[in-house]
């Protein structure tokens, strides 16, 4: 994004505001961060974390689509991993343009559920599972269209950049994806029997125990300027 010191940066969905530390200690006194999200308590707690330390963040409760903020007030923006999240997520992305500065970056990174893998020897059920955790998602597929958004808001040298996580550790991938937690819902909501669940369950845990239990997952980085 091109964040230096005194730029005035947005970002979206700031959760605990880690990232958001990050940017303020990055733009200095003469800077500033605005920080949104939809959770008061995210909010409550970034505000606890950052309160001490002096810097120049503003941390507000918003509605990323629709944001009460003049036209090119900001040198760049941002939003990780919020997008997956919002039914409209073209609608937030407009809005970072807006209030963007000419010349300014606008940069997301979001995954692409559909990309989500694990290694079974039963694709049927593996394939309903995985298609039920994509589905759980607003926007699942949200990774695959973050470039052509961008152009289609007239941003230019769009770039992309893919980066995917890869877990070898059943016990890791359940605490990430809630994989058996995701394989019950599948089976309260008649996508998989109870035997069909079990099945997968007991080969993915005697794949772990063999060291051959594989999943991942790709996630899309895609940034462009806009005119």
């Amino acid at each position: 994004m091109n964040v230096r010191e005194g730029s005035q940066v947005l970002e979206i969905g700031c959760g605990l505001g880690f990232d958001a530390v990050a940017l303020a200690r990055i733009v200095g006194s003469s800077g500033r961060v605005v920080a949104l999200d939809c959770s008061r308590t995210m909010l409550q707690e970034a505000r606890a974390r950052a309160e001490s330390l002096g810097l120049c963040i503003d941390f507000l409760l918003a509605d990323a689509g629709s944001l009460e903020t003049a036209d090119e007030t900001f040198d760049c923006a941002r939003v990780d991993r919020t997008l997956q999240h919002i039914l409209e997520p073209k609608r937030v992305l407009r809005e970072m343009a807006r209030v963007t500065k000419s010349g300014g970056r606008i940069l997301a990174y979001e995954p692409d559920w559909g990309t989500f893998t694990i290694r079974s020897t039963n694709r049927k059920t593996t394939r309903k599972i995985a298609d039920f955790w994509c589905d759980s998602f607003k926007s699942g597929w949200i990774g695959r269209y973050l470039s052509g958004y961008l152009r289609d808001m007239g941003l230019y040298e769009v770039q992309v950049y893919p980066s995917t996580l890869v877990i070898t550790e059943l016990g890791l991938a359940e605490k990430v994806f809630d994989i058996f937690k995701n394989a019950e819902k599948a089976v309260n909501q008649g996508l998989l029997s109870d035997s069909e669940a079990l099945a997968w369950r007991k080969e993915l845990q005697e794949d772990d125990r063999r060291g051959r239990f594989f999943c991942s997952y790709t996630g899309f980085l895609a940034c462009g300027r806009k005119p």
